[in-house]
């Protein structure tokens, strides 16, 4: 063989060696290239999961927070209503006898001069009846009606056809409720043996 032929053999063997060196790491390359890029991708999924499952739990946190919140302020509402019920009882319970004092002094016969004091008396009654009951206050409406440990306090039991048993007769001081709630009961006759 001439030097020429070895020549041109062994370039032709050095470059299917280079082409072949070439390949291998271009395979190589986009082997590793895709592996990378795999390896991208299930690291985008694994963090875009991970970031849905902390924004569920802040989401879920969040909502919690806010029914808390709500029932907080639903709780406390009730709680200033109650109280301010509470207090505005027990204020009108301080001005019963007042009334009460009233209720008498109308309802004593009069008359002359007596009679104009009393006209006065009763309009001065009311004018305190219509103030208290725009705050809430209400009468107890007791004869005949049947008794309620709840809204009447019996004092005496009386024989009577007029009612059937177990009804008030007689209210002998007027009971009273605030917003539906007793802040004293009637004291009443009740019918029965």
């Amino acid at each position: 063989m001439s030097e020429e032929v070895k020549q041109d053999v062994v370039d032709e063997t050095t470059e299917n060696t280079v082409n072949d060196a070439e390949n291998t790491v271009d395979v190589g390359a986009e082997a590793v290239e895709a592996e990378v890029v795999e390896d991208t991708e299930e690291a985008v999924v694994d963090a875009a999961q991970v970031l849905e499952e902390l924004k569920n739990e802040f989401d879920n946190r969040y909502k919690r927070l806010q029914a808390d919140f709500d029932n907080f302020r639903r709780r406390t509402n009730q709680e200033k209503e109650q109280l301010s019920g509470f207090v505005k009882g027990n204020v009108l319970a301080d001005l019963l006898p007042v009334l009460d004092n009233f209720e008498r002094a109308v309802q004593s016969p009069a008359e002359g001069d007596a009679k104009t004091f009393l006209d006065g008396f009763v309009m001065i009654h009311q004018n305190l009846m219509a103030t208290l009951q725009k705050h809430g206050l209400a009468p107890i409406e007791a004869v005949g009606q049947p008794f309620d440990p709840n809204l009447h306090q019996a004092i005496m039991r009386v024989e009577t056809d007029e009612y059937p048993e177990d009804t008030v007769v007689e209210v002998l001081q007027t009971g009273y409720t605030v917003d539906g709630r007793c802040i004293r009961p009637a004291m009443v006759k009740v019918s029965g043996n």
